[in-house]
């Protein structure tokens, strides 16, 4: 099974290009003389090269990215260039989304014009630190459908979470709710099977796959479905950092314990969450309508390849913190303006504590985060190891204000998934930084020894290439 999916993967298509590299060479040297002159040879080696540069520059996009990129291109002349062509080829816009708030937008337009979404109203909220209690109030609702019920997902697997989620879609089809379910076709691969699948549609749920694995990789692989959304009747969301599979809620435990968070609204903000979801079912979707309720939020996403909003929203913020910027997150591994943002931010007196897994899940992963909160230096942000086991919640709080959803701190999120969050205070924000506390006590500070000269060499690789996985 993971032979397969190696088969099958993004990655695999770039070792046979440089296997392919290096069959070049051995060709060039040895056999090329007597089919075709050398010095052609080289000059179509660089002029491809510099075909591949030239398109890189003159694109959008982050300085890392392209600095990584350019690298790549340098060091495998050809290969190189077939790779940043084939995994950068142009992509549609997928999952567009703009919503005309009439009664909360001013001017009666767009609200958040560079994600599409609009401030939103809440009637209540609730606050979840652990999966299990998500799993328990949403499938609840679910059951108490009458209308429709969407469910949007990073990763779906069988076992008893999803047991209890088909049985739940069976109660709200039995009672007339149209039930649609979006599974990620690269975070499903090798675990969501047809049977799985075929459960779901014979219990009344149209499933669709984002981006599904075929045999053939393509560049739009790149782009995964990472957000995590379940609403239902229009009347209510959850969003957090689960997915639907046993980790989440305990039920297994491959990396200790499994932290995560989630969070239930009710009221107008729930049908902005649910265009989010229609974005993504029909491609694209733009809907007028009253979004209120007793308090306002923000509920955010993004639909790469269109310039990231949360990398954008998450720097004015942080910039404009005074007293905490506390961070969950299972990845640690951002751009050079979010490091900045958050080193400014501790030199200025600002108490800047990140908490980060004891026991990874991606070994890789850790050593990219530890290598990234290692450059943070003496400037007073503080580094914490989550001694339970994974730390997979997701949260920023910045002052009086709590960003909770699906986004992670890393390139990834920020630029190459389709993700989804929320911004609001108030009671909410409180209980978000009651949870961070309490992983405080239970987490110890990140310190490391004396690093090997190969680990270091490895975590350097690790960071010249971060932008690109």
């Amino acid at each position: 099974m993971r032979f397969l999916k190696i088969i099958f993967s993004l990655n695999f298509l770039y070792i046979v290009l440089i296997a392919a590299q290096v069959a070049a060479i051995v060709f060039l040297c040895f056999l090329a003389p007597a089919v075709i002159p050398v010095a052609a040879a080289y000059a179509g080696a660089f002029f491809l090269s510099a075909l591949a540069a030239a398109i890189l520059l003159t694109r959008g996009g982050g300085a890392e990215g392209k600095c990584a990129w350019f690298v790549l291109i340098a060091s495998l002349p050809v290969a190189g260039a077939a790779i940043y062509l084939i995994a950068t080829a142009k992509n549609r816009r997928y999952g567009k989304l703009r919503l005309h708030a009439g009664a909360l937008s001013p001017e009666g337009g767009c609200a958040n014009a560079m994600c599409g979404t609009c401030d939103a109203g809440y009637d209540s909220a609730r606050y979840f630190p652990d999966g299990a209690q998500v799993f328990e109030a949403a499938f609840g609702e679910i059951r108490r459908a009458r209308e429709r019920v969407c469910a949007e997902f990073f990763i779906i697997s069988p076992g008893h979470v999803f047991d209890g989620f088909v049985s739940a879609v069976k109660e709200a089809a039995a009672n007339g709710a149209k039930v649609q379910v979006i599974a990620d076709g690269v975070g499903c691969a090798f675990r969501l099977s047809r049977k799985d699948i075929k459960r779901l549609k014979e219990a009344g749920a149209e499933v669709k796959i984002f981006h599904r694995l075929i045999p053939l990789p393509r560049s739009r692989l790149n782009f995964r479905d990472h957000r995590k959304i379940i609403t239902v009747d229009g009347k209510v969301a959850f969003t957090g950092g689960i997915n639907l599979a046993d980790e989440y809620a305990n039920i297994s435990s491959p990396y200790g314990y499994w932290k995560d968070t989630g969070l239930a609204l009710y009221g107008g903000a729930a049908k902005v969450f649910e265009a989010m979801f229609d974005a993504m079912w029909l491609g694209s979707c733009e809907k007028e309508g009253r979004f209120g309720g007793k308090y306002t939020c923000l509920p955010y996403c993004d639909a790469p390849p269109a310039r990231g909003f949360c990398e954008e929203l998450y720097v004015r913020k942080i910039n404009a913190a005074e007293k905490r910027v506390h961070i969950l997150t299972p990845y640690f591994c951002v751009s050079e303006k979010l490091a900045g943002a958050l080193e400014f931010a501790a030199r200025r007196g600002v108490d800047v504590k990140i908490i980060l897994p004891h026991i990874p899940d991606k070994p890789y992963a850790f050593e990219l985060s530890k290598a990234t909160a290692a450059s943070f230096g003496d400037c007073g942000a503080e580094f914490f190891e989550f001694t339970p086991g994974f730390m997979h919640a997701k949260a920023l709080i910045c002052d009086a204000e709590a960003f909770l959803g699906s986004y992670n701190f890393d390139f990834r999120s920020m630029r190459l998934n389709f993700e989804c969050g929320v911004m609001l205070g108030g009671q909410m924000c409180e209980e978000a930084e009651l949870d961070f506390d309490n992983c405080l006590a239970l987490s110890q500070p990140l310190t490391e020894g004396k690093i090997s000269p190969a680990k270091r060499f490895s975590r350097f690789i690790l960071r010249l290439f971060a932008p690109l996985i």
